[in-house]
């Protein structure tokens, strides 16, 4: 009598079980990947719009001490604050006093804004928000 040779119930019971284990593993990386996409996206169009508001301040208009808000394309959320920034000043050494002693020259200060930008979305349950900030010179007063 010959013998048959093939796979077993079992086999192909383990064999299919490995296969739906590895398959949901994959779904469980490609939804990840997924999500990381989607999270890069709005964070990069969070930007972008940050970009863009930043790049035209103080253009128009003498750029002031201030506290501001408002919305990106109706889903981003921005809120802005303009206030002074203290610069210490930088003192150099220049010459010799009348002692000896090199005297210390104080340079002039520069006067600077300290711009923050948040902007804010929401996604589901969650708010996500991105911090911007930045340093900029006061332009000098028109005459």
């Amino acid at each position: 009598m010959k013998t048959q040779r093939g796979f077993t119930l079992i086999e192909v019971v383990m064999a299919f079980a490995l296969l739906a284990v590895g398959m949901g593993i994959a779904m469980q990386i490609a939804i990840g990947a997924m999500r990381q996409t989607r999270n890069a996206a709005e964070f990069t169009e969070a930007s972008l719009y940050a970009q863009s508001l930043v790049d035209t301040l103080g253009v128009a208009e003498r750029l002031e001490p201030r506290q501001e808000s408002g919305e990106f394309g109706g889903r981003y959320r921005w809120e802005l604050t303009v206030e002074p920034y203290e610069v210490q000043p930088v003192a150099s050494s220049s010459g010799a006093g009348t002692d000896g002693m090199a005297q210390a020259q104080t340079m002039p200060t520069v006067e600077m804004l300290r711009l923050e930008l948040v902007v804010s979305w929401e996604r589901g349950r969650n708010t996500h928000e991105a911090r911007y900030v930045t340093l900029r010179a006061m332009t000098p007063q028109p005459l």
